[in-house]
């Protein structure tokens, strides 16, 4: 009976664990071509000093702190961090599986057994509360042609979360992804051509 439960503890253990490799498949669809035609633009002017100026602008209007600029490279780093609702139904389900199966050995154990309860309670506690969401960026800016210059933005997007479900500063993401959405693209430029029509002005 005891050898029973400790095999399907760790079978939930398990399955919860890696969940997350499981998201990170499914995100997969797009190819590279695909996401280097979302990620760049070209833009209608040679004055790349301009689009580099409008860039870290548009950059800082939408939330993100700059890190690092080399502007004879044409490359802006740049990071923005907030917190978001983000909950991984796995995750909960496989807590929620424990905290009964817990539960109800304490019951079995006439109650000697009841702290093992809190640990999932806690695990579930913080899937419902607000993650901590990193987004890492970077441009690069290069003339193109001879009136023409080129911009590519990416961005990563990290869910900062501990394997074992707790959220600390010095979490680990378990959730990676690269954002492939066209319209977060199609946004940014969008915003950047208006910031070098302004900085042209």
């Amino acid at each position: 009976m005891m050898k029973n439960f400790v095999i399907l503890i760790l079978a939930i253990i398990f399955l919860t664990g890696t969940n997350c490799s499981v998201l990170a498949k499914r995100v997969k669809g797009a190819s590279a071509l695909e996401r280097r035609s979302y990620e760049t633009h070209f833009f209608d002017t040679s004055d790349t000093e301009t689009v580099m100026k409008a860039a870290i602008n548009t950059l800082q209007d939408s939330g993100f702190i700059i890190q690092e600029i080399e502007p004879d490279l044409g490359y802006i780093r740049a990071r923005k961090i907030y917190k978001k609702r983000f909950i991984n139904k796995g995750r909960v389900v496989g807590n929620s599986l424990m905290l009964g199966l817990t539960a109800a050995y304490a019951v079995f154990t006439y109650g000697s057994t009841a702290y093992y309860v809190s640990d999932p309670t806690r695990r579930i506690s913080n899937e419902l509360h607000e993650k901590t969401i990193v987004v890492d960026s970077n441009v690069n800016i290069e003339k193109f042609g001879k009136n023409k210059t080129k911009v590519r933005f990416v961005a990563v997007q990290k869910v900062l979360q501990n394997a074992d479900g707790y959220s600390f500063v010095k979490s680990a993401p378990t959730r990676v992804l690269r954002v492939y959405e066209p319209k977060v693209y199609q946004e940014f430029f969008a915003q950047l051509d208006k910031s070098i029509f302004y900085e042209g002005i």
